[in-house]
């Protein structure tokens, strides 16, 4: 098990907070996380969190398992709910509802990433484990990023798809078939990898195989590594577009490799899952609907503004 961890402001002294449920307890919270925060997505996760701690006076602990399978993942929870912490940030890779109420029934509130679409659910289920839900639309990222294309005349669409099975890069792909059957252009779904290079490799093949295509859409970061890399092999006219901000992502925008990239904009994921669990422990509050950090765009028309946040780490 790794631990990496920080405390959110100094001083373990209560605080005063009018109201306050807990009579000003120095509250302490873990982030669930799935990798090491030192570089890309959860490095922007755990940013907003650990920013959250301070603004808010609460201890973040940011923890994550040695191998990222629902098992190893779940022995990382149980290990947190032992520290008896007040709340905890849970990242979904599958079912955890039964680990989440394990965790209620300790007096430990949970909060859950990611929030679901808005046309499954668009208000929360007073019934709900989790205090709140918190992430992008991915259904509507991938409306979103089929709408672009085809309004800058794209005919062909093909959704590579860095991990297949993955829910969440799912929805994406599900998104963009749905806009391409509506709007009456061709789509194909490409499995793709983890590996920039076998990603590159694969979409290489399949744009050589498909004169026909001109936008590629990839569903995260090193794939979008990957088919900008076959975009530039096949050395024709192709849209293409990502998911994630990163500083590399941003620079390809710049250098006019990449049209644009979807962002869930992480850093709010991290910091509005923390505000919405020390508000609910402190004052009882719950949000009424689900809150949505994306999706949003970055293009050429604000990657000069977003390149510094990215380099920061914010974005």
């Amino acid at each position: 098990m790794i631990v990496s961890s920080c405390l959110g402001a100094i001083g373990q002294e209560t605080a005063n907070y009018p109201g306050d449920l807990t009579g000003g307890k120095r509250l302490t919270i873990y982030v669930e996380g799935l990798a090491d925060p030192s570089s890309g997505f959860f490095r922007v996760l755990n940013n907003g969190a650990q920013q959250a701690g301070k603004d808010l006076g609460v201890d973040i602990k940011y923890v994550y398992p040695q191998s990222v399978d629902l098992a190893s993942y779940i022995d990382q929870i149980n290990a947190t709910m032992a520290a008896k912490p007040d709340g905890i940030l849970i990242l979904g890779i599958g079912d955890l509802d039964a680990v989440a109420k394990d965790a209620v029934s300790k007096g430990i509130a949970v909060a859950f990433n990611p929030a679901p679409s808005v046309k499954d659910q668009p208000l929360r289920d007073p019934n709900d484990v989790y205090v709140s839900r918190v992430g992008a639309d991915e259904y509507a990222a991938g409306q979103m990023a089929a709408n672009r294309f085809i309004e800058k005349g794209a005919k062909s669409l093909i959704c590579v798809q860095e991990s297949v099975g993955d829910g969440t890069q799912t929805a994406r792909c599900a998104g963009m078939e749905q806009i391409a059957q509506e709007k009456g252009v061709t789509y194909d779904h490409v499995a793709g990898d983890l590996d920039p290079g076998k990603t590159a490799s694969i979409t290489e093949a399949y744009l050589r195989s498909h004169p026909d295509v001109d936008a590629v859409l990839a569903t995260g970061q090193p794939a979008t590594a990957g088919i900008v890399a076959a975009k530039k092999a096949v050395d024709r006219p192709l849209q293409a577009a990502g998911f994630d901000v990163s500083p590399e992502l941003v620079a390809m925008i710049q250098a006019g490799d990449l049209d644009f990239t979807m962002d869930q904009q992480g850093w709010w994921r991290g910091y509005i899952s923390v505000l919405e669990l020390v508000h609910y422990i402190r004052y009882g509050l719950v949000q009424s609907n689900y809150f949505l950090t994306g999706p949003q765009i970055v293009d050429s028309a604000n990657a000069a503004a977003v390149a510094g946040l990215a380099e920061a780490g914010v974005r």
